[in-house]
């Protein structure tokens, strides 16, 4: 476990993500900040939150104006309101570590996703405000925790003006998006952006994920980003050949699942069952397939939410196909980087 230093409450509690060695390896810890590299799942769930990011600009614009990836833009009569949206995602590995800074100094290189507006200038303040919503609810739509995010008040300087989206927990206050709005050089176009990193959201969305938890304290995630959606859990009274048995099925259905471009997590088999399923709570996965002598007499597995604890019962034949009609019929951007 890693010592705090005597900080403020919100400094506090996001050093306690650091303990959470599944995504992180922490390589320095002080007063000013966190030097760390990051693991599998935080990959992972800062790629979620870029697809749904896309996502969201898509569904908000495809059907009101083009949208041009910046770097490819070089129209010489562009349409009157058009977008681009900008996207330096930084490559992070063992050797490459990140630091949180405490000191009010932002990291020289960070995954910047921007999406930029121009707009005729009478209808500026339309956009702008109704930007202002649409990015409001994307962030909450990424968050268990209802009312987590909320609009800063406008800032006005000169010909300016600036809103921004701030997480507002119990204990602190963190701004995770800027929106600007401000007019070009030849007076008859605005320019809005809304600005955020990929950093900046892993952070958040984790600390919403553990501060929004049950007494057992386990990562609540929403299932748009979650890390893993499904894991397995042996429940088995002793160890006997069953027990091996399951664990080579539980296996199976996990490459079975990764092949189809699901997500999932197999947890330590070697542990109780009650401890199969906090690892996986821990980890934020959605949903744990519970393997039973069931599933060997009748092929039937027990599928619990991890919000609810809740279970249905399915076929094992039918697992798969529950996954691709329910869970990922809304993915509309794979990314890989």
């Amino acid at each position: 476990m890693i010592t705090y230093p005597k900080l403020n409450n919100m400094k506090t509690e996001i050093y306690k993500i650091f303990n959470m060695e599944q995504f992180f390896k922490v390589i320095e810890i002080t007063e000013k900040g966190v030097k760390f590299t990051l693991k599998e799942p935080s990959h992972i769930l800062m790629r979620n939150i870029h697809e749904n990011w896309l996502q969201c600009i898509y569904a908000k614009t495809h059907k009101q104006m083009p949208i041009y990836v910046s770097k490819y833009m070089k129209r010489r009569h562009p349409p009157a309101i058009f977008g681009t949206i900008k996207q330096d995602i930084q490559v992070y590995n063992d050797s490459r570590p990140l630091e949180l800074n405490f000191n009010g100094e932002a990291p020289a290189l960070r995954s910047e996703l921007k999406l930029d507006l121009m707009v005729p200038k009478q209808l500026a303040p339309q956009y702008f405000i109704q930007w202002q919503r649409y990015r409001k609810y994307w962030w909450s739509s990424m968050s268990m925790t209802p009312n987590l995010f909320n609009l800063s008040e406008c800032d006005l300087k000169d010909t300016i003006a600036n809103v921004g989206i701030v997480a507002r927990f119990l204990f602190g206050s963190q701004p995770v998006e800027s929106i600007t709005v401000q007019p070009e050089d030849d007076d008859k176009v605005s320019h809005l952006s809304c600005v955020m990193t990929l950093e900046d959201a892993l952070i958040i969305l984790l600390l919403d994920g553990l501060t929004n938890n049950t007494k057992e304290e386990y990562l609540r995630l929403h299932r748009k980003i979650a890390p893993f959606k499904i894991s397995f859990a042996l429940e088995l009274d002793d160890e006997t050949s069953q027990r091996i048995t399951l664990q080579k099925l539980a296996t199976l259905l996990h490459y079975k699942l990764k092949s189809k471009k699901i997500s999932t997590w197999l947890p330590n088999f070697t542990l109780p069952f009650h401890d199969q399923i906090q690892e996986n709570l821990r980890m934020g996965v959605t949903y744990t397939a519970v393997l039973t002598e069931t599933t060997l007499k009748h092929g039937i597995i027990r599928l619990m939410n991890s919000n609810t604890m809740l279970g249905v019962l399915l076929f094992i034949l039918n697992l798969i196909s529950f996954w691709l009609r329910s869970i990922c019929r809304s993915t509309l951007f794979k990314l890989s980087y």
